[in-house]
């Protein structure tokens, strides 16, 4: 943990020459990770109530291009794997992968001569997962904000901290289910701020 707020403390200090592309007509592209590591209570329609041990891998890219400047809108796809411990009868676990894409948008609120900004960011995503054998839809809607630290004019490294909400159901195996689950979301990843010569 030292070493990681050492290397945050490294990238700031190298930053504060920096500035970054914030201006109408500049692309975005770049893309974020989190990891959870939680327990949860699952349910099965017509079973009792289960717990486990979960770990969960989220990864996500973006494009976006800004239509004024400091607001950004674009696509958002993603990919979720996790695996389980004791959600099962086997209490062997079980492994959920998921595929999604939607709509992003978001806004700096800081002049872009500085060497860092302040984001909001919100996003709505729509896709498949699979899971004990079943397939079914899945939606996630988030809402973040937090910093994003330029070591250049086109680089930077966002922290954003938020909230999460995610539904999904599998039908297509019975007995089924029906899951949600929401709360604190953080993701840490990098940006390209780039301008179409």
């Amino acid at each position: 943990m030292k070493h990681f707020f050492f290397f945050l403390a490294t990238l700031v200090f190298f930053s504060f020459s920096a500035n970054c592309q914030l201006d109408k007509k500049h692309w975005l592209v770049g893309g974020s990770g989190n990891l959870y590591f939680y327990n949860d209570d699952f349910t099965t329609i017509g079973q009792p109530t289960v717990s486990g041990k979960l770990t969960e891998i989220n990864l996500s890219g973006n494009v976006g291009y800004f239509l004024i400047d400091k607001f950004a809108v674009g696509l958002r796809p993603g990919i979720k794997s996790l695996k389980s411990r004791g959600l099962n009868t086997a209490s062997a676990g079980h492994k959920e992968v998921a595929l999604y894409i939607g709509p992003f948008a978001r806004y700096y609120f800081l002049n872009s001569e500085r060497s860092f900004n302040i984001l909001l960011d919100g996003a709505y995503q729509i896709g498949m997962i699979s899971n004990f054998g079943g397939k079914g839809p899945l939606k996630n809607a988030t809402i973040m904000a937090g910093p994003e630290i330029f070591f250049n004019t086109s680089v930077g490294m966002e922290i954003m901290v938020g909230y999460m909400h995610q539904s999904m159901s599998i039908t297509e195996e019975p007995p089924g289910f029906n899951h949600k689950k929401s709360g604190v979301y953080m993701s840490i990843g990098f940006q390209l701020h780039l301008t179409k010569e």
